[in-house]
């Protein structure tokens, strides 16, 4: 089976490794869509841990592994600038928005995020790398009541996130930023500051809020724990930097396969 994994990856690199970030996000054909399906089909895939432990552990294979997963990172956000632009152009915006494929993922990570982290109505929570389409900020909000902030660091996006919140009418529950997690803690109180997937450098980033936000503070990320998906999981959180504390975890239930982690800052002395 790992033969037969590792050869498919390897012929995967191959087809995909001249592929530029431009030519993903901007051409009118999906150029990686097929490899997208590709991939897809192996993350569902039933594999022991073990051999997803030895396929991380191929040194040969790491290199082609980190390409693919940066190519996998920018289909997601054309696929997420498309959903957002055709939210914007829409006369039923809440139907265009709810037609995205992985909604439905979205809304139970929503209500993970929020039993999780013990979220009351009217809750603020930041989102570190929200993107086009904030999508887990939508469905915080529009489940749950919970307001929300999202940081983006790109202005094309920022800007995007805008529009698809106004064309939502959920520009005034849900405020964007533009910047990155320098930016925090932010002057008004929150409840959990959430660090999006693609909010990048992870070290970078927990070392900062370690030091910065106030004692208390709920923290959630999300993982990948079981099968093929951990490989692309590149950018994935260590070992928390004192004095955050790791205090649940949620495994996923159909359609999400993340686990949402949770921590929050400790006293200094424990």
């Amino acid at each position: 089976m790992l033969e037969t994994i590792k050869k498919q990856l390897l012929e995967i690199f191959s087809r995909c490794r001249h592929l530029t970030e431009d030519q993903i996000l901007n051409r009118p054909e999906d150029l990686f869509h097929p490899h997208l399906e590709t991939l897809n089909r192996l993350a569902a895939m039933e594999i022991d841990g073990q051999k997803v432990d030895a396929l991380v552990a191929d040194r040969s294979l790491m290199p082609v592994i980190r390409h693919i997963a940066g190519l996998k990172r920018i289909h997601g956000l054309r696929m997420e600038r498309q959903r957002a632009q055709a939210i914007i152009g829409s006369d039923a915006p809440w139907e265009m928005l709810e037609g995205f494929i992985y909604y439905p993922n979205y809304l139970r990570l929503a209500e993970m995020e929020s039993r999780g982290a013990g979220l009351n109505r009217e809750d603020r929570v930041v989102f570190i790398g929200s993107g086009p389409l904030p999508v887990s900020l939508i469905a915080l909000s529009n489940r749950h009541a919970i307001k929300g902030v999202g940081i983006e660091k790109d202005p094309f996006n920022a800007d995007l996130s805008r529009k698809v919140l106004a064309a939502l009418a959920l520009n005034e529950q849900i405020e964007i930023i533009l910047g990155d997690h320098f930016g925090l803690p932010l002057p008004h109180p929150c409840s959990l500051v959430i660090v999006g997937a693609d909010a990048i450098p992870k070290e970078e980033i927990f070392a900062h809020l370690a030091r910065t936000l106030p004692v208390g503070m709920k923290i959630s990320y999300r993982i990948y724990e079981k099968g093929l998906r951990r490989l692309f999981d590149m950018d994935h959180v260590g070992k928390l930097p004192q004095p955050l504390k790791e205090y649940r975890r949620i495994r996923p239930q159909p359609p999400v396969n993340n686990t949402s982690v949770f921590a929050v800052k400790a006293n200094n002395d424990g």
